[in-house]
């Protein structure tokens, strides 16, 4: 039998808090929990609050002076819509146990209703209540009454007037958008998709990643900045910072597996109460009722903006000048592999966030930038001197490709998981050439010209070749050269069928490899440099010395393998004689 173990009598007294071991009946364990949950919503710790104010209406659920109290503790953590309900029926209850309304709660629902931004209900409650209550109790209506006529005031006054006539256009579109949205399609699903093109056999619809481009994105930036620094001045870093702790990695660390679940809730819990009270302010003072107080002169607020664009154009055009001196100077150095790190980030991540009207020159400055560093790649194609083209992987080394660490071409056949690379997560190169990939194919979505667009897809077969994956550089090879013909850029064409030639080299594909290296013959001459014509030449005779060797190595083994067959029907013969 299992002995059943007793616990000291006094452990449990001591685990026991004194205030417990009074058998407290429900009115006064009511008025407990009630006390404790006005102190802590003063303290504003409202989760404590509305933990105690809901244990007291546990208890006595009819108690209308609770349920105001909770009321005002919901309107202090932003939750308007429960403060709403709440505040209704503390005064459906007070009306029932005395038979007439209580000013202060019918004062808080028309505060209620003001901070829900329903200005139009607010002011109609607030009347129907001045024609109830008379005395002291009518003037806190009277006041509340002005403040609204105000905010009325200032939303559907001059300001709303002049930013209607100055954005009309786009009124009209959202406007649209809105009515769509509002529209309820009561058909089946499979019938709104099979119109729509859409798969309509899917039983989880897929949720499409809203694709944003890196000027939608800095915009979206610069208005969350501006929106908050109106309001509430320099405390906007604040609300940046803790829009930054809902993902902060620091700070929801995946091995603290109990931590990061409560800090993930809270930080998201209090930005967004942030965010609540954020729209309120808007809602009673927009943003265009700002900028319209701001600059009323219309004449200044024009002659403002356009100095401010004229210090905006100056700043970049010598900061275009800058980049253009560096990359001269990494050209002229032969650093090629700084210099294509240098042209990523400012192409990357300055020239894409800059508009034509700001950056005046942008569609020559791309042109400029792009061909640099096409001259500075194809300047890298050069004969070595004392080169032994008769030596073996002589090609390799001409293409400058590794010739120590070439790995096996395996073509991937579906459901042979050994056919397919395994992924290295602790490979920092695999996980920078997964970043640039992304990063690459992002900036493709967004390239508007076919300069912009030779680039990136060389960088990305160029990045495809790095991690052996040399299907992939082809294809995007392949593509660069159907975008150099847009273009009209031989250069670009000549180095994506050079991008080509290092992936077939690499697999030992002579055929291809000779093949590629016809083409790249003839776009050499038309850009009338001997060295890279050379160069061309050069690789042509390495791969064919290579193909020579190749059979003469083939033929040799075949005789081998045809001697040693031979050789035992030989010695049987001799043995039988």
């Amino acid at each position: 039998m299992t002995s059943i173990v007793e616990i000291p009598k006094a452990k449990v007294d001591e685990a026991v808090p004194p205030w417990m071991k009074i058998d407290w009946s429900d009115e006064v364990l009511h008025d407990i929990y009630r006390d404790w949950g006005t102190y802590y919503s003063r303290r504003r710790r409202e989760n404590f609050a509305l933990h105690y104010l809901n244990k007291a209406l546990d208890l006595e659920p009819r108690d209308h002076m609770t349920l105001y109290k909770r009321c005002q503790t919901k309107r202090k953590a932003a939750q308007m819509l429960g403060a709403l309900q709440d505040s209704r029926d503390a005064a459906k209850l007070a009306r029932e146990a005395d038979g007439e309304e209580k000013a202060f709660i019918q004062l808080d629902i028309c505060d209620v209703l003001y901070e829900l931004n329903q200005f139009e209900n607010s002011k109609a409650a607030l009347h129907n209540n001045m024609r109830v209550f008379t005395g002291n109790k009518r003037k806190s209506f009277e006041q509340r009454v002005v403040v609204i006529d105000g905010v009325i005031e200032d939303v559907t006054g001059e300001a709303m007037t002049a930013f209607f006539s100055k954005n009309h256009k786009t009124a009209e579109v959202v406007n649209n958008l809105m009515k769509q949205k509002l529209k309820v399609d009561t058909r089946p699903l499979w019938k709104v998709l099979k119109e729509l093109g859409q798969c309509d056999v899917q039983s989880i619809q897929d949720v499409e990643e809203e694709l944003l481009s890196p000027m939608e994105i800095a915009r979206r930036k610069r208005a969350f900045n501006i929106f908050h620094q109106s309001y509430i001045n320099d405390s906007w870093v604040d609300v940046l910072f803790m829009k930054m702790l809902c993902k902060n990695p620091n700070l929801l660390l995946p091995q603290c597996k109990e931590s990061s679940y409560f800090l993930h809730n809270i930080s998201r819990k209090q930005y967004e109460i942030v965010r609540k009270f954020m729209k309120m302010l808007q809602s009673r003072s927009p943003l265009y009722l700002v900028n319209y107080l701001k600059y009323r002169n219309k004449a200044m607020s024009d002659r403002y903006r356009e100095s401010y664009l004229y210090r905006v154009q100056y700043q970049t055009h010598r900061t275009m000048n800058t980049v253009l001196k560096q990359i001269r100077i990494l050209r002229k150095a032969q650093k090629v592999q700084l210099l294509s790190k240098y042209v990523e980030e400012v192409m990357g991540d300055y020239v894409v966030l800059k508009t034509s009207r700001v950056m005046c020159w942008k569609f020559e400055f791309l042109n400029e930038v792009y061909n640099t560093l096409a001259l500075a790649l194809a300047e890298q194609l050069r004969v070595p001197k004392n080169f032994n083209s008769n030596s073996s992987s002589a090609i390799l080394r001409l293409l400058r490709m590794p010739t120590d660490k070439v790995k096996d071409f395996v073509s991937l056949v579906f459901g042979d998981r050994s056919t397919h690379p395994e992924p290295d997560a602790n490979d920092p190169a695999a996980n920078r050439a997964k970043k640039l990939t992304a990063r690459l194919e992002r900036r493709m979505v967004f390239a508007k010209y076919s300069i912009e667009k030779c680039y990136l897809l060389h960088q990305l077969a160029q990045t495809h070749l790095d991690q052996g994956r040399h299907s992939e550089c082809t294809y995007n090879a392949r593509r660069a050269i159907r975008e150099s013909q847009n273009c009209q850029s031989n250069l670009w064409k000549f180095l994506s069928i050079v991008q080509i030639v290092k992936a077939n080299a690499v697999l030992h594909k002579l055929e291809q490899t000779k093949e590629a290296l016809e083409d790249a013959l003839p776009i050499a001459r038309l850009l009338v440099d001997s060295n890279l014509e050379f160069f061309i030449e050069t690789c042509i005779m390495c791969n064919t010395q290579e193909a020579i060797t190749k059979r003469a190595t083939i033929s040799a083994s075949r005789r081998e393998s045809r001697a040693e067959s031979a050789a035992p029907s030989m010695l049987s013969e001799q043995d039988y004689k």
